[in-house]
């Protein structure tokens, strides 16, 4: 009577430790996507932010050479 007691203990220990590590690495996967998101954001602020300067550029270039 008492080892059944502990086996069912021990049973329901291994299954909210399994729920945990499940929980934990699903969460690891949000995580790397969210970094993987704010990366690639920042990539292309960075992109964009390179765009609009060469198109400064070749603006004032152009309007150099016209004076």
């Amino acid at each position: 009577m008492f080892l059944d007691q502990e086996l069912k203990n021990i049973r329901e220990a291994k299954n909210r430790l399994a729920i945990c590590c499940e929980l934990r690495r699903r969460l690891v996967q949000v995580e790397i996507q969210g970094v993987g998101n704010g990366m690639r954001r920042t990539l292309s602020n960075l992109t964009l932010g390179l765009v609009v300067a060469r198109q400064i550029l070749d603006f004032l270039r152009e309007r150099k050479g016209r004076w």
